[in-house]
């Protein structure tokens, strides 16, 4: 009897042991609390995608009934920038509030993208790779073309390019042993030269460079004859190891100034500018050709233009700086080697004549470096430069500030010889005057010529 009564005391004890802790539970599971699932603490996102918050799943409530909350975030993304950023990401229930923190990182993780042009390479004899066109596009880098690395395997072109996020794209492509390219000559100084009769002319040469050779000889055939006015040619001509060859020409025109016979230089500073097409345009019309002594501003497009067009495209100065140029005689060889570069990379062609910023003869120098302009007129021919200034003025950097004005200062001006005129293409009043100045030359017996290294210099005296 005592064992029945013992064990249902035991049962009880332990039913309300079960009871209690089932109570306590489910006490427990009925306050109201946030609940969250699926949320991060640290998450990516992509460089230059739209940021959207990543909150996770979130409600407030108990095991009876969860109520969505009101989410909202402290904090700025800037997906432009590879960078971490710390928010804030809140949650509200009436007057709860729950706050989690969260780090997001900006990445780059798209590899760049590889466009080739070619189905196939070619490969050199000797096994270097011809020709390919292959360009590479990074959402980061940009443009990564130069950073392309190809390889040869077997009969396979592997083409790999890797970013800055070490991200990376490979290709291959099939090749193919071949060269029908002929070298690319690049001729020494202008394509096309005028001088005077009796002038001794001295071949600048050329320098050839082949897809395939490291080393191409070029031959010359020169038939210039200084002696008598004509058009002569010098051809220049490379072969390389498989056969294909190339020429150049360039146009040698000697002309006489005797017999009264008289030669204008007309020549622009300060360009290109806007109107500097306008001008162009009526050179063009009228098959003159000039010479601009461009700067480090204007449309590369406009001095391709005067290139292509025939005129001479010397050196004036990148940036037109007094204080700058004229600091020291490193400084103004600084900016001369930096225009210089400007023209080459734009024409193909290293330009060699000069004109100083204000003329040898300028005084304005004086305030920045005594006695530069001595030392600079000399320094120029040592390191090959030709430098010219000008004996007819326009005006049109002074008193002119009309056509009518530039029209009347330079055709007054001109002289029996050779005329070297200074203009600026920066002047619109000042080109609409060039034509009328080229139509009265025209009826009074004047040639035009484009300068160069032969031609009159029309050197001033220095002041400094």
């Amino acid at each position: 009897m005592e064992k029945n009564v013992r064990k249902k005391i035991i049962i009880i004890i332990i039913i309300t042991i079960l009871l209690l802790a089932l109570g306590t539970v489910v006490y427990f599971l009925s306050i109201p609390k946030f609940h969250i699932t699926n949320f991060k603490n640290e998450i990516n996102i992509e460089y230059k995608t739209k940021f959207k918050p990543n909150y996770g799943n979130v409600c407030y409530g108990n095991i009876f009934k969860c109520n969505k909350t009101n989410k909202s975030y402290i904090g700025k993304v800037n997906t432009k920038k590879l960078k971490k950023y710390d928010l804030k990401n809140i949650y509200k229930y009436k007057n709860k509030k729950l706050v989690l923190k969260q780090k997001v990182s900006v990445v780059d993780s798209t590899p760049p993208k590889l466009e080739i042009e070619s189905k196939e390479a070619l490969i050199c004899p000797n096994g270097k790779i011809s020709e390919l066109k292959v360009k590479a596009i990074d959402n980061y880098d940009g443009d990564v073309t130069n950073k392309i690395k190809t390889t040869i395997k077997d009969k396979l072109v592997i083409i790999k390019i890797t970013d800055s996020s070490k991200n990376t794209t490979k290709k291959e492509i099939e090749s193919k042993v071949e060269d029908k390219i002929g070298p690319v000559i690049t001729i020494n100084g202008s394509i096309e030269k005028n001088m005077l009769v009796g002038q001794s002319y001295v071949d600048e040469g050329a320098v050839a460079k082949d897809n395939c050779d490291e080393t191409i000889e070029v031959e010359t055939t020169n038939n210039v004859d200084t002696s008598k006015e004509g058009t002569y040619s010098v051809i220049y001509k490379a072969t390389d190891k498989s056969g294909n060859e190339s020429t150049i020409e360039r146009k040698i025109n000697v002309r006489s100034i005797q017999n009264g016979k008289r030669v204008v230089y007309l020549t622009f500073d300060d360009g290109p500018s806007q109107y500097t097409s306008q001008l162009l345009d009526v050179l063009k019309k009228y098959n003159v050709k000039v010479t601009f002594f461009v700067t480090g501003k204007g449309d590369d497009a406009i001095i391709l233009r005067e290139h292509q067009e025939g005129h001479k495209v010397a050196l004036h100065t990148y940036s037109h700086n007094y204080a700058t140029v004229y600091s020291s005689d490193q400084a103004y060889f600084d900016d001369l080697y930096k225009i210089q570069n400007r023209v080459k990379n734009i024409t193909g062609y290293t330009s060699n004549l000069i004109r100083f910023p204000g003329g040898s003869s300028n005084t304005v120098s004086k305030n920045y470096s005594r006695g530069i302009m001595t030392r600079l007129t000399r320094e120029v021919q040592n390191r090959g430069f030709h430098y010219y200034d000008w004996n007819v003025s326009s005006g049109d950097a002074g008193a002119a500030s009309t056509s009518d004005q530039v029209y009347n200062n330079v055709v007054s001006s001109l002289k029996e010889g050779s005329s070297i005129v200074l203009q600026h293409d920066t002047q619109k009043f000042s080109i609409d005057a060039v034509e009328r100045i080229i139509q009265y030359c025209n009826e009074n017996g004047y040639t035009f010529a484009s300068l160069n290294e032969n031609s009159p210099t029309a050197h001033h005296g220095t002041n400094n």
